[in-house]
């Protein structure tokens, strides 16, 4: 059940394909062994109303934020941090060059205990099982 949300102001927009963006953090977490295809979901917020550092209106951010069983531990998330971080800077590495940008990337574990799953994806893809 890993969930990616990147979280984004609008005026990031003006600079980035973030469906381009989206698709490369997907691609980059499903990269991963231990990360289930099926249950990966990612996806974006954009955020119309912030204030970043001086607040000066050309400033942008983008905040990852992945959640993902805990079980797996500290190794294997770590690396999945490292693998989102770097589909980051492939994308927006020039645009920081250019424009001020502010991007992190954070790593959350769930506690399994403390959620339930209901899936079908599976059953609807035979690549998926």
């Amino acid at each position: 059940m890993p969930h990616i949300v990147v979280e984004y102001s609008s005026n990031l927009e003006d600079h980035v394909d973030v469906g381009a963006l989206l698709a490369s953090l997907h691609d980059a977490a499903a990269s991963h062994s231990s990360v289930p295809l099926a249950g990966l979901r990612t996806r974006a917020v954009k955020r119309e109303q912030y204030v970043v550092a001086n607040g000066d209106a050309r400033n942008m951010f983008v905040a990852v934020i992945a959640r993902l069983n805990g079980e797996r531990g500290h190794g294997p998330l770590r690396e999945i941090r490292d693998l989102l971080s770097v589909a980051c800077s492939e994308i927006l590495a020039p645009v920081q060059q250019q424009q001020p940008l502010a991007v992190s990337v954070e790593v959350q574990p769930i506690d399994p205990s403390m959620r339930i799953n209901d899936n079908s994806i599976r059953d609807h893809y035979e690549e998926l099982r």
